[in-house]
């Protein structure tokens, strides 16, 4: 089965100073806001789908007709996995969520930590809303996740959250490794909490002779299956990390040789104007790229820095 990650709209309440919508606007002090057309995306989805929807750079609330989107999606009988700050919306609207969601699917507040860290990365994060929020799905039938990043500020309260998760009803707690720090040491966690993985990443990006394997996440069974994403544009992506901000090429971003490569790419890729099978048809040309022997000659840093190893 063909599982999605969609983003359906670019905009959020929250400022989060590593989220790459953050960038835009400091560098441009202007807002990217968009939000998918849900009539062309349900169409496009089709029936019996697995649906992650979780931003690159909004959060997946906030679009205007979310409620809408979500029950669309569930009466053609797709599961859905939603992930979000949690912050700004009614105890109402939370109740007429909760109704449409079912036991396939999923919730995860994404919360760093306790009341007093929360907002330090997370900035403008709401803590009653999300409180409220919580509390409504004490009573349902989808299954809850607390994600936790973890960062210097909020590392000494992972026990404490940990435990608290189970008093507020949540079925998991995921603590996250991330590179949420990078280029603000203040931020980073202690070793224990930082995943090796980054020092791969770092690697791909400054180092064009470095080389390693690639084991890719969007294939299955050797197809392009697994969560392709689809961005708040409608442009069709093999997954989030290749889909997020290519067209920003020649804009002085720090990873600007990713973008011109997938721009050089991209051709007919848009899910509000083509159908599935045309989109996919230009997903072709990227296995051949995993082959090429440097970036230089064609080979994505991309799928190296995300999928390498």
């Amino acid at each position: 089965m063909v599982s999605f990650h969609i983003e359906p709209t670019s905009k959020c309440t929250l400022e989060c100073p590593l989220c790459d919508r953050t960038w835009f606007y400091e560098t441009f002090n202007k807002r990217n806001l968009h939000e998918i057309n849900i009539n062309h995306l349900v169409n496009f989805v089709g029936t019996n789908k697995d649906i992650d929807m979780c931003g690159n750079n909004g959060d997946p609330i906030y679009h205007s007709d979310f409620l809408n989107l979500c029950q669309r999606l569930k009466d053609n009988n797709c599961k859905l996995s939603i992930t979000t700050n949690g912050s700004a919306k009614s105890k109402e609207w939370w109740n007429k969520l909760n109704l449409i969601l079912d036991h396939n699917d999923k919730v995860t507040f994404s919360i760093d930590g306790l009341e007093d860290t929360n907002h330090l990365y997370r900035k403008n994060a709401k803590w009653k809303s999300i409180m409220d929020a919580i509390e409504v799905f004490k009573d349902r039938k989808c299954k809850l996740v607390w994600k936790y990043i973890v960062f210097k500020h909020n590392q000494h309260q992972v026990k404490q959250a940990k435990e608290w998760s189970i008093d507020l009803g949540f079925d998991h707690f995921r603590l996250e490794k991330s590179d949420r720090w990078l280029g603000k040491k203040d931020l980073m966690p202690d070793k224990k909490y930082v995943d090796s993985y980054h020092e791969h990443q770092k690697a791909v990006l400054i180092n064009p002779n470095y080389k390693s394997g690639m084991s890719p996440d969007c294939l299955k069974n050797n197809l392009p299956m697994n969560q392709l994403y689809i961005d708040s544009e409608g442009d069709f992506y093999p997954c989030c990390f290749m889909g997020f901000s290519p067209r920003t090429y020649g804009q002085g971003r720090w990873h600007q040789p990713v973008n011109k490569q997938i721009t050089e790419l991209l051709d007919n890729n848009n899910a509000l104007k083509m159908p599935l099978n045309e989109c996919i048809e230009w997903f072709n040309r990227i296995p051949s790229c995993w082959n090429k022997s440097n970036f230089e000659d064609g080979r994505l840093v991309v799928c190296d820095n995300a999928c390498g190893n």
